[in-house]
């Protein structure tokens, strides 16, 4: 299982480099641009959260049996999607132009942060089952 401290250092890194696949995108000139000027919002709120889903679910693998497990990813993906919708809401309460385009692009970005969720969470799984197996 990896240690806290590599998945948050995975979770900025991947993060950096969806940055970089952002701002790239920003700079290609087009009549209507595929990227909200708000992005950064979004990119920001992003991280923090897969940071802190992260953590939990370090705390969680570690505290909890094994037949918890499955429950407990469920949960934190519940618990990202409830946190994203409630970020969605706030920011067009507050009001934003072009809203199409920024929940557009914030699905995006959701949509990179739970592959990269999900990746995290089979090779935890893959490292959690091969210390079963060696025991």
């Amino acid at each position: 299982m990896k240690s806290l401290g590599r998945q948050i250092i995975e979770s900025l890194i991947f993060s950096i480099i969806l940055c970089g696949i952002v701002l790239s995108l920003q700079q290609i000139e087009m009549e209507k641009s595929l990227i909200h000027p708000q992005i950064w919002s979004i990119m920001i709120f992003s991280a923090l959260l897969g940071i802190v889903v992260a953590a939990i679910a370090q705390w969680a693998l570690t505290s909890f049996d094994a037949q918890s497990r499955p429950n407990i990813f469920i949960g934190l993906t519940v618990l990202r999607m409830l946190l994203s919708m409630i970020f969605i809401g706030a920011v067009l309460f507050i009001g934003l132009e072009e809203r199409v385009l920024w929940v557009a692009n914030f699905f995006v970005v959701y949509l990179f942060y739970l592959v990269f969720e999900i990746y995290t969470i089979l090779s935890n799984l893959r490292a959690i089952s091969g210390e079963g197996e060696n025991q």
